[in-house]
Order: structure tokens, then sequence, then C-alpha cells
């Protein structure tokens, strides 16, 4: 059996984001006949075999993009729970497919917009969808429980793998994520991994952007300083400082 033969016979496309959502299609007989007699190996030629490659230059053809809108408030500092705008555009066309959130990190899911998808609803902890077709689009809303204190007087808000997969092999894929920090008690340190040729980020004090094109698994850690906790262990430091002098 040959390659493409594999992967269409699997037919089966991963995505992870924020939360760990992941998404599954499936061809129907007739479409699947149509890929197996397709000669073209344009798609395989476009899978990447590793692990993480940042794309300087976009593929030919539209590319998957998941693009996330978070917001992080005082109440996230106390529970770890943000908020999450998320939508997906040049979606595979097939005939049923689903995006699972894990079960423990994920409430208030809802679906806010569909387009050139038959139907789309929720289910437990999952978006379930049927006829995708082409130029779909759809957008989701929720709040995930991805933002942890690290213990060092720094947050961190984690996201990803995001990655588009058949078999072992890997396709380009482009993630943009918004983040909007409503605290006052935070500001932005740093991201990782860093700006590269593929991976552009810009960041305020309150706002991170960040725009990926790659093949791969993508994870992605956005760190913010506690200024609280700073304040107090530097009010601290600063007592013990006179104490010192007193004695």
């Amino acid at each position: 059996m040959s390659m493409k033969s594999a992967v269409l016979l699997t037919v089966t496309l991963f995505f992870a984001g924020l939360s760990l959502p992941t998404v599954a299609g499936q061809l129907s007989p007739q479409e699947m006949e149509e890929w197996l007699f397709d000669d073209s190996d344009s798609l395989i030629a476009e899978v990447n075999e590793g692990e993480l490659e940042f794309l300087a230059k976009s593929p030919q053809g539209p590319v998957h993009h998941h693009h996330n809108r978070v917001s992080i408030t005082d109440a996230s500092v106390e529970d770890g729970w943000v908020g999450l705008e998320q939508c997906h555009r040049h979606l595979d066309q097939v005939t049923l497919a689903q995006i699972v959130f894990r079960p423990d990190r994920v409430r208030g899911l809802k679906v806010t917009r569909a387009e050139n998808i038959n139907k789309a609803w929720v289910e437990g902890p999952s978006i379930q969808l049927q006829g995708v077709q082409a130029n779909a689009l759809l957008c989701v809303q929720a709040e995930t429980r991805s933002f942890v204190y690290n213990g060092d007087g720094t947050f961190s808000l984690h996201s990803g793998p995001f990655m588009r997969r058949f078999l072992d092999g890997y396709y380009p894929m482009q993630v943009t994520l918004d983040v909007r920090v409503e605290s006052p008690r935070l500001q932005f340190y740093q991201m990782l991994p860093r700006s590269r040729d593929g991976l552009t980020v810009r960041h305020a004090d309150k706002t991170v952007h960040y725009e990926a094109l790659f093949e791969g698994r993508l994870r992605t850690e956005i760190m913010f300083h506690d200024l609280v906790v700073e304040n107090v262990s530097a009010d601290q430091h600063g007592r013990g400082k006179i104490a010192a002098q007193i004695k």
C-alpha cells in the first residue's frame, strides 16, 4: 500500500490548541473513492515528518487557520480559568468532524458562528460538525483552565500542542493568538518560543499577539509577572535592610 493510500484510508486529521482540543474528520465512501483515484501527490509533498518546523514562506493554497482570543482577569489569577474565543478557517472538507476538549478544562462551550457547515452543535465537551464544505468557518466560545502559577512570582498561559496531522506526517498550519490582560496585577514577561522566521511576536504590558506558520507540533508559553508578589517581596526586602542597619 502506498503512503498516499495509507493517509487517505485513515483520513483522520488532528488539531490541538488551548485546552487541548482535537479535530477529527472522515470522508464519505464516494469522497474516499475520488481521493484514492486522484493521481496528484501534492498533499503528500506537503507532509513534514519532523516534530516542529517554522515556515518562512506560506505554501500554495489555503492553510488551516486557528485563531484564538484569550482574556485574563483577576478571577483567572485565583482559579486559572480564562476566556476563550476560537475560530477555524479553511477547514478540510469532510462529512463528519468533531472538536473535542478535555472535560476538566473547559466550561460554557458554545458555537457562536458556523458558515458553510451543514450542522454544528455542542455535545458534552465537544463540538460536532456535519457536512464541512469549502470555505467553512467555525467559531466557538468557552472558558478554559490554562493559566497556572509557577510559584516564583510569575504566571504562565500554556497553549498547544497545535498540530495538523495525518498518520505520522504533519501538514502546514497557521495559528494566531491574541491575549488581553484585564488584571492590573499582571505584566508581560516573556514568551517561548521566541520570534523567528515563521513566528512573529508582538507585545505590550497588557497585550500579546503572535502568528505562527509551521508544520509539526507547536506548544507555547506566555509568562506574566505578578506585580503584587513583586511589590510585597520588594517591601519585605526593604524592611530587612532597615532592620539590619538598626542592628
